[in-house]
């Protein structure tokens, strides 16, 4: 569902929110949400989040939870919802901009930063923000009822993922080769879980003008799970050499650093179709389950 500048308008001034018409402006890459920037009266921009559809309602409700988790304790912003309900999420705009957002149409980032070179400054505060991430106690987690994934769980959970997603829409004999070499090797697994982000690219990454991350936006997939999973984004949209800078960093920071840590990322980024597939089957739309096709190669 994309909802008008006058339904916007009227739904947020139904929440207590006054926006000016003219101050809206539309970022339509995300699936899940529809998100407007608007203005009110008194100059105070917003971020308006109108759901798509209704099945993204209980992940925001998660979502919430997980924001009461980490926004009082990181240093880093993250958002502080002031609206929360079925039909908006709304929250005062943070002091960054995202590091790159994503164009629908050209299916591509628009970057803030030099992708290509990544900043020094980019990757030590990214790096940095991760660690004291990945630091919160996991009973933080069990208490808001998010997922709690032991070091032996992660890979009998990502096990079971491949073999659903094998059962739906098949899997290239290549890919499930490769996938059965990495689950089945014990020594490039992690020994401890973390709380992560689940979804940290970098429309989800807040710079200032000198490329420091300030915030992470967009937190439902939030979980105690491997944290290779908050390295996999960056490795896709940077490369290899830009992955193992990050990693140095991170390790600095005192993030969990193993052996064989970038490989692990590495074949962590060649399941990605696991969560096209999974998004295909929760959202039933036609065009997605064509995208999972064929990025598990049987389309």
């Amino acid at each position: 569902m994309t909802l008008n500048k006058a339904s916007i308008i009227e739904i947020a001034k139904r929440h207590g929110i006054d926006v000016v018409e003219g101050s809206l402006r539309f970022n339509e890459s995300g699936l899940d949400f529809q998100v407007v920037f608007a203005t009110d009266p008194e100059g105070v921009n917003w971020v308006l989040r109108f759901p798509r559809r209704v099945d993204v309602i209980p992940t925001a409700k998660k979502e919430k939870l997980i924001l009461d988790i980490v926004e009082p304790i990181l240093k880093i912003e993250a958002p502080n919802w002031i609206v929360f309900s079925d039909e908006l999420i709304a929250y005062k705009l943070l002091s960054g901009i995202p590091a790159g957002t994503i164009d629908p149409a050209a299916k591509a980032y628009i970057w803030e930063i030099d992708e290509k070179n990544v900043p020094k400054n980019y990757y030590e505060t990214l790096g940095r923000a991760m660690a004291e991430l990945h630091a919160i106690d996991h009973s933080e987690a069990k208490q808001a009822g998010l997922t709690v994934l032991t070091p032996q769980e992660i890979r009998k959970t990502m096990v079971d993922r491949m073999g659903n997603v094998r059962a739906r829409f098949g899997v290239s004999d290549k890919l499930w080769e490769r996938w059965q070499k990495w689950t089945g090797n014990d020594s490039i697994w992690p020994k401890r879980t973390a709380f992560i982000h689940g979804d940290l690219h970098p429309g989800h990454i807040l710079i200032d003008e000198e490329q420091h991350v300030t915030g992470f936006i967009d937190w439902t997939e939030a979980r105690v799970d491997d944290v290779a999973h908050d390295f996999v984004s960056h490795l896709m949209a940077f490369g290899e050499d830009s992955l193992k800078k990050l990693i140095t960093s991170y390790e600095k920071s005192g993030g969990y650093v193993w052996s064989s840590m970038f490989d692990h990322i590495v074949e962590l980024q060649a399941a990605y179709p696991i969560g096209i597939a999974e998004f295909a089957i929760k959202s039933g739309l036609p065009d997605m389950e064509e995208m999972a096709k064929e990025a598990l190669g049987v389309k």
